[in-house]
């Protein structure tokens, strides 16, 4: 018998957002990363919106950054958590501005001659102190462990022939994402390999942009534009990535090499840390076998749709040919001579 892997819950749960993310158009980690943050939204504001230490939380951070905090609108029905989120923090800005009073008395003369003779600096405003030391945003740090984890999933199954099929027919990494994933782990097996399938992207994107220039010349106008056409936005995303993903709270995500995917002598992969056959299953591979589950029992039951609705389509042209044969018997019993003997003009 084989042994089985142990590896991080992250890379096995990632692999099928990634399986999914493959289909969809730009960088599927940033597609990852955005989905990931609008579920996080949507979770905090459904259950979480008067928690203590969630608020605390928020507090620390002054709320979210520019890119999560407008994310906010595109959730149905988060009007209200936002309003009591933001409610809040604007008590603790207010908390932390002076009243009309107590600032003219700090702008007072006297104030500024004592600095001045005494060679002093003015302090800062406490509202200026308190918004330098804000935390990152809630959803950035998160957004930053996803991030890491689907690159991870993605250098380590780069090489599998399902993941490598599903990966050459999207959008391949971003610029951002590819450096990013060609810092984690330097001596991984498997960069070159991940850096080798974006070069005929990046020709067949060159291909189209020149194709889209080459139109805007008036000798060429006339002619019906294609794929081409959308090649300027989807260089732009290829470089920087997805509008927000990478906003200033972000920053650069820290990479953290994973352990790369050794083989063992049975051609099968293994981590550094390897179990036994005899050990229990951990929960990652609970939840991988219940991830694989899911999908394999979503697959069974669309095929039983299609063949419910093969049958049904069969059952009808089967009730059209009876009538039809009722129509048929009809018109031979209305030809039918009365007395029963057969027709002579048949």
């Amino acid at each position: 018998m084989g042994r089985r892997d142990r590896k991080t819950p992250a890379k096995f749960l990632t692999y099928f957002q990634l399986l999914d993310a493959f289909t969809e158009a730009g960088c599927p980690v940033c597609s990852i990363v955005e989905h990931g943050a609008l579920k996080a939204l949507d979770g905090l504001l459904y259950e979480q919106v008067n928690d203590p230490v969630t608020r605390e939380r928020l507090a620390e951070s002054h709320g979210f950054c520019n890119w999560h905090a407008w994310m906010l609108p595109r959730i149905p029905g988060s009007a209200l958590g936002a309003a009591l989120i933001y409610r809040h923090l604007l008590q603790n800005t207010l908390d932390r501005v002076p009243a009309p009073r107590q600032a003219a008395d700090s702008d007072k003369p006297s104030s500024t001659l004592r600095n001045r003779v005494l060679g002093g600096r003015a302090t800062p405003p406490a509202f200026l102190v308190w918004r330098r030391t804000k935390s990152p945003c809630l959803l950035c740090t998160m957004a930053q462990r996803v991030e890491r984890d689907a690159l991870a999933a993605v250098l380590d199954f780069v090489s599998e022939p399902e993941f490598s099929e599903a990966f050459a027919r999207s959008a391949g990494l971003c610029l951002p994402h590819l450096s990013l994933s060609l810092e984690m782990g330097a001596e991984h097996p498997n960069h070159a390999l991940l850096l080798g399938t974006h070069r005929a992207r990046w020709e067949d994107l060159r291909w189209e942009l020149d194709e889209f220039v080459r139109k805007f010349d008036y000798r060429y106008a006339d002619e019906a534009r294609g794929r081409e056409g959308t090649s300027w936005s989807r260089a732009l995303a290829m470089f920087v990535g997805r509008a927000g993903v990478f906003g200033p709270d972000r920053g650069r995500a820290a990479p953290e090499a994973p352990a790369p995917l050794d083989v063992a002598p049975d051609g099968g992969a293994r981590g550094a840390d390897q179990a036994s056959e005899d050990d229990p299953p951990s929960v990652e591979q609970l939840r991988f076998e219940n991830e694989r589950l899911k999908r394999r029992i979503g697959d069974l039951l669309a095929q039983r749709e299609e063949d419910r609705q093969a049958r049904l389509a069969l059952e009808f042209q089967a009730c059209a040919l009876t009538s039809e044969l009722k129509a048929v018997r009809l018109g031979l019993d209305a030809d039918a001579p009365a007395d029963g003997t057969p027709s002579t003009d048949r």
